[in-house]
């Protein structure tokens, strides 16, 4: 059963509800008074929401009711099976009773046997929808944690990959390029730097290759800078092994720089035919021309022109080398700087060896200048690999730059696409847990539709509830209700002018044969609750297991129906695991007081609860509260409404003073009706009393104006008024009846 109502929000006067502690528990029999407008409708649908654990028109709906188990929250479903009467019910089942009404199952007794296996069938039914409803539930939420995910990193890769055409990169996108990747790995960070670095760059212009310069040869094809590098070192070697045989003079041999000016002036003495010396103007000596010729011998003119030519190309290559310009830094795409840097510095470091190199060369050269007839050895070995390696490492800087200008939207495109695997890539693990947990959802579904899963494994659940259309047509009789249903509605109303009629689609209302128009609001009430009295015997409803709850049964009844709808409601629930009747009407209310109070110890506590509701500014909110004693212990709720005046304090709100001008008028009417028992207008029977005539019309205005309010709501300046007018009445009462007042007084003390 049902134990009490602790928390309850989102669910219109009970939002942010809380009950009061000392407030009493439920039993198995419950009465809850309420005023209209006290929200009696709005606490069944909390009873009618439990069974599935949500309610359809409130999605926000949380509630904590604790059982003798335990405590059940939105989300968990009741275990056993409630049955609600209010205006939900007959808007749902009967509506205006113009259109078929569904069918109530009633078993035969020759059909229990097979009853009791649709018993077993619905079950299973049952426990299958849930468990599909859970996992699809599972699934939604699942999906939607996996779509989370795919939009997070939508937006990581959208912002990562920023170029014009991947502005609008969204979840779907992911999705989709998901699903396409056949290798699932992230990348390293120095390509993925690489990556990030390249979808942010501008195109930049193509640049020279670097590169060391062939050296042309007229009697060959070029020959690459280091092969030239080297034999023209291995040369230098060669040439210094010459020499050249002469008749030396010493002067000269000791001398080099005068010894290339002598050889350079007899040239210039032989070309011009000079007989004097173009320095002193003296003739020259025919002896020392002849000692001349055979110090600078043709051989040695030879050696000499070979020295000058080595030198020449140690020269040529100097300056080759010196021409050569690693590039800028600047006019390279930056992931290409850091080894264009480094290869740059190897390269300095290689060419200012080869410079060394080749001084040391063109020095060895420049010596055997003045020594060229002696033969000596000279040591010239070189490595050139550094220069070799970093200029090609230049070469490849350069040449993949180039390339990057060629193809650069490809670079780029190749760039998002791999930072695009690599951000996919990162979530690869968490999105195959989910795939997974969906997957072992759906295969869940799939063993419970097609009934692998006890009980009834061998049978899929299409069968099951084929199966259990057909047994409900053979153990129910749809007719035997409809006869109830006509009887019932016969002797509630008192005339057989009304029928249920049965047809496959339902029950039909007919009038005296054909189908009813324009039902009186009565007439529908009347319809509605016994269509739910005959329902409660309906073979998906088990009465001694279930939770019967019952809103106002007797709303647009006249007065004679009152009794018949409270005996009806009796014999139908008595035997009910649990029953809450929810009314407003204190005749109804007396009855089932009475009822309540005769029912024995043993078959079943009661309790007794009223709605409270009172205006705040933030809106109207209701609570449960204990049956006020003077409702519980009177034939009329006239001395509660005593009560609730002689109590009254304002305190200069309208949430405090909203309710008092009815209270005032039914305590008014209720007054005057024995202390003046004529048939007169309420005015008549206020000035009859004889009280002060300026009091008494304040009475009047305040309880006639004020009360049964049409929207027009009520006015903020009178609140002020409300605490006068209702002292005035009291003070009328005390007047006019003493007696009946310190009654009433010691009553509500």
């Amino acid at each position: 059963m049902l134990s009490s109502i602790k928390k309850v929000d989102g669910l219109g006067v009970f939002s942010k509800y809380a009950a009061a502690k000392d407030l009493a528990d439920f039993e198995r029999f419950n009465v809850i008074f309420g005023e209209n407008g006290s929200g009696k409708t709005t606490l069944s649908r909390m009873f009618s929401a439990l069974e599935a654990g949500a309610h359809a028109d409130h999605p926000d709906l949380q509630y904590s009711v604790q059982c003798p188990s335990g405590v059940i929250t939105q989300g968990v479903a009741y275990p056993r099976k409630v049955r609600t009467f209010n205006a939900d019910f007959v808007e749902a089942n009967v509506g205006g009773c113009e259109g078929p009404i569904p069918h109530v199952l009633i078993v035969g007794e020759e059909n229990k046997a097979l009853a009791a296996e649709l018993v077993l069938e619905q079950a299973a039914v049952l426990d299958r929808t849930r468990a599909i409803a859970a996992a699809e539930t599972a699934i939604t939420k699942l999906e939607t944690e996996r779509g989370k995910l795919f939009s997070a990193i939508a937006k990581t890769i959208g912002e990562a990959t920023s170029g014009a055409t991947l502005r609008s990169y969204r979840r779907p996108n992911a999705e989709a390029a998901y699903a396409k990747m056949t290798t699932l790995a992230q990348l390293e960070t120095e390509a993925f730097e690489r990556h990030r670095a390249t979808v942010k760059q501008d195109e930049m212009e193509a640049i020279e290759v670097f590169g060391l310069p062939p050296q042309l040869r007229q009697d060959g094809p070029p020959r690459p800078f280091v092969e030239e590098v080297t034999l023209s070192l291995a040369d230098v070697g060669r040439t210094t092994l010459r020499t050249a045989q002469a008749t030396v003079i010493a002067r000269l041999a000791t001398h080099p720089d005068i010894d290339q000016w002598a050889d350079a002036g007899l040239r210039l003495h032989r070309e011009h035919g000079s007989e004097r010396c173009e320095f002193c103007a003296q003739p020259m000596p025919a002896a020392r021309l002849a000692q001349l010729a055979a110090h600078f011998s043709d051989e040695d003119q030879e050696l000499k022109f070979s020295i000058e030519t080595d030198l020449r190309r140690i020269e040529v290559l100097r300056e080759q080398a010196r021409r050569l310009q690693p590039p800028e830094k600047l006019a390279l795409y930056s992931e290409l700087r850091d080894e264009a840097a480094a290869a740059t510095d190897a390269f300095e470091v290689a060419r200012t060896a080869l410079f060394a190199k080749l001084d040391e060369a063109a020095g060895a050269l420049n010596g055997k200048l003045s020594l060229r007839t002696t033969s000596y050895d000279t040591a010239l070995t070189v490595d050139l690999e550094d220069l070799l390696g970093s200029a090609g490492r230049l070469e490849a800087v350069t040449t993949r730059h180039n390339e990057k200008c060629a193809s650069f939207e490809a670079e780029k495109d190749a760039a998002r696409t791999a930072l695009e695997s690599h951000y996919l890539s990162s979530i690869s693990d968490q999105v195959i847990a989910i795939d997974a947990q969906i997957g072992a959802q759906r295969k869940l579904i799939a063993d419970h539709e097609s009934g692998s899963i006890e009980p009834f494994a061998t049978r899929s659940l299409e069968d099951l509830q084929t199966s259990i259309v057909e047994k409900k047509a053979r153990v129910a009789n749809a007719h035997t209700a409809g006869a109830d249903l006509t009887q019932k509605l016969k002797t509630f109303l008192g005339r057989d002018e009304l029928s249920f009629v049965s047809a496959d689609e339902g029950y039909l209302v007919h009038r005296r044969g054909t189908p009813a128009k324009r039902l009186s609001e009565g007439e529908k009430t009347a319809i509605a609750f016994v269509y739910f009295i005959v329902g409660l015997s309906d073979q998906s409803f088990d009465l001694s297991e279930g939770v019967v709850v019952i809103d106002d049964p007797i709303s647009s009844l006249d007065s004679t129906s009152i009794y018949q709808a409270f005996s009806y409601m009796k014999n139908a629930v008595k035997d009910a695991k649990q029953v809450f009747v929810l009314t407003h009407n204190f005749d109804f209310l007396k009855l089932v007081l009475n009822w309540f109070h005769g029912i024995p110890k043993r078959v079943g506590g009661k309790a007794y609860f009223m709605l409270v509701c009172s205006e705040t500014p933030t809106g109207r909110f209701s609570r449960i509260c204990k049956l006020d004693q003077l409702l519980q212990e009177h034939a009329s709720e006239y001395q509660y409404l005593f009560k609730t005046l002689y109590k009254y304090e304002a305190d200069g709100t309208i949430a405090s003073a909203y309710h008092i001008p009815n209270v005032a008028r039914k305590v008014l009417e209720t007054f005057l009706e024995f202390h003046v028992p004529a048939k007169s207008t309420l005015y008549e029977k206020l000035e009859a009393t004889g009280f002060d005539p300026h009091k008494r019309t304040a009475i009047f205005k305040f309880a006639n104006d004020l009360s049964h309010m049409t929207g027009k709501g009520f006015d903020p300046a009178l609140v002020s008024e409300t605490q006068k007018n209702t002292r005035h009445l009291l003070e009328m009462i005390k007047t006019v009846a003493p007696g009946h007042y310190d009654g009433l007084a010691a009553l509500s003390s």
